[in-house]
């Protein structure tokens, strides 16, 4: 078709409202449009060469056709007619809200990368972006489409985008908080944000709270505050989960929770226990994720924190104790780990033995970590629960220090820690398990053997074994002396009754020799 563009653009726009045109002929005459369209500026002096076109294109048959290359064809052409009509496009607002749900469905194909119709798809969502045509969807009141195009961004970004695709998404949706904050909108970026796939639908979570923070604290800031204060509320999709918006906020946009933060108070005061141990697993996380700066700047919080470490509830109490295990991992120096490190040492006192065998655990890794820097002196401490009434506790506490000895061993054998007056003390306390009759697995034969087989790693040298005997034999008190002879006096005892056995045997086996010699001169 010969002529200028918008000739060509006003004579296919008269074709196309001609009836009972057949899929071909509406193929061919909407590609010469998009063609000639793609050749216009903005203008809107060109608005009486595209009337027949505009008008032609909001026709039930066009806008509805059954034909999907057909529909993309005809999305394509409005949103040039957009383009070079804007600001003011020839479309009533219930063509608009016809227009954009033909836009959406076309949206719904942009995570098929191989789809021959990617290239226009993306045309018409960067267009729709640059031209802020979503804050045409708000003024007219289409909300219901709203939140079935951001359904359909996050179900397309799960497969995977291209830079520009996820650029375009977020833009709209930018724009679409920008004009306007709804909950249900909301609920849809919450339910994305919290995946535990971290893929590409909570990148553009993450992108679109950071984008529009500013605009999202408040009604944020509503909705997980009740959730934290009114426990008694209807239970919504997203108020079981509030922590993990909590979290997953905090790691990219702190700032919108400076207000909801101090209400977490109320949690860890709260008289159920479920509520008190969720609490404090959040906190224990918000601390680590901060290398525990955020106890510094809630210091009411953390004060709150701290408490729970001697909660009422043992479950509670032990969740504590690994809270402190991460947060001393995390970051090891300054008030806020001292602070927790002493909470975590009073747990080893605790009247529950589940807890008391936590805290010794939570002190032997914290050791095993870094055995430079974390405070040896606490290892003896932990080490007195080898003293405790309780069988499981002292068993438990036995086999955590004599794993720890083994990893202190085996890094003064690779270079990486030096000998330690506190570390070379645990064989010493030890030993002192054979004088235990309560129980099988303390007796002397049994420490002997521990002592023997368990005591170092199997790869140390005889001369670094003999090192560390010297050293933790330095010692040793009169109990221990004492212990060491019940153990080698046991093993003495076995070698001799072992040498009567064989002894025995032997005699055994001799008188049967001489019987059968006798028998065959018989």
């Amino acid at each position: 078709m010969s002529g200028s563009p918008g000739q060509v653009v006003s004579e296919v726009g008269k074709r196309l409202g001609q009836p009972r045109l057949g899929k071909d002929a509406l193929i061919k005459l909407l590609k010469q449009a998009e063609s000639a369209l793609s050749e216009l500026s903005q203008s809107s002096s060109l608005q009486d060469a595209l009337r027949p076109l505009s008008k032609s294109l909001v026709q039930n048959t066009l806008l509805s056709h059954k034909d999907k290359d057909v529909r993309l064809l005809v999305a394509v052409c409005f949103i040039e007619v957009m383009r070079i009509l804007a600001p003011d496009p020839p479309f009533t607002d219930e063509i608009f809200k016809e227009i954009f749900r033909l836009f959406i469905s076309e949206f719904s194909g942009l995570a098929d990368t191989e789809s021959p119709y990617l290239t226009r798809r993306m045309k018409i969502l960067e267009n729709v972006a640059a031209l802020r045509c979503s804050v045409i969807m708000v003024d007219t009141g289409c909300q219901d489409l709203v939140l079935d195009m951001a359904k359909i961004f996050f179900s397309a970004a799960k497969q995977g985008l291209q830079q520009c695709v996820h650029q375009a998404m977020l833009s709209i949706m930018t724009q679409i908080l920008n004009e306007k904050v709804t909950q249900p909108l909301l609920d849809v970026i919450f339910r994305n944000l919290v995946k535990e796939d971290k893929g590409g639908a909570h990148k553009l979570a993450v992108d679109i709270i950071q984008n529009c923070a500013e605009k999202l604290e408040h009604i944020v800031r509503i909705f997980l505050t009740s959730c934290i204060l009114s426990k008694d509320a209807p239970v919504n999709e997203h108020k079981k989960p509030h922590h993990k918006i909590i979290l997953e906020i905090f790691q990219c946009a702190p700032q919108m929770l400076f207000a909801v933060i101090p209400c977490l108070t109320h949690e860890l005061l709260s008289d159920q226990v479920d509520i008190r141990l969720e609490a404090v697993h959040l906190i224990g996380r918000l601390l680590v994720f901060s290398n525990l700066r955020f106890g510094q700047e809630n210091q009411i919080l953390f004060r709150e924190f701290l408490k729970r470490f001697s909660d009422k509830s043992a479950e509670v109490r032990i969740a504590a104790i690994d809270a402190a295990k991460a947060c001393y991992i995390a970051a090891s120096s300054g008030n806020v780990a001292q602070n927790v490190l002493k909470s975590l040492e009073g747990r080893l006192l605790d009247f529950d033995d589940k807890v008391r065998i936590r805290a010794v655990y939570a002190v032997c890794d914290l050791a095993k970590s870094n055995l430079s820097s974390f405070p040896s002196e606490l290892i003896l401490q932990a080490a007195e629960r080898l003293r405790d009434k309780k069988i499981s506790v002292r068993k438990n506490v036995m086999h955590k220090l004599l794993d720890l000895y083994r990893d202190y061993c085996e890094k003064c054998s690779k270079g990486t820690a030096t000998i330690n007056t506190h570390y070379e003390q645990i064989p010493a306390k030890l030993i002192v398990l054979c004088f235990d009759k309560d129980c099988e697995s303390f007796r002397p034969h049994n420490m002997g053997l521990i002592f023997a087989e368990e005591l170092f790693p199997s790869p140390l040298s005889p001369k670094e074994r003999a090192m560390h005997w010297v050293e933790f034999f330095s010692y040793f008190k009169s109990q221990h002396v004492k212990a060491l002879h019940a153990i080698f006096s046991q093993k003495r005892r076995l070698q001799l009754e072992m040498q009567a056995y064989l002894s025995l045997r032997a005699k055994k086996k001799n008188l049967q020799m001489k019987y059968r010699r006798k028998f065959v001169r018989h």
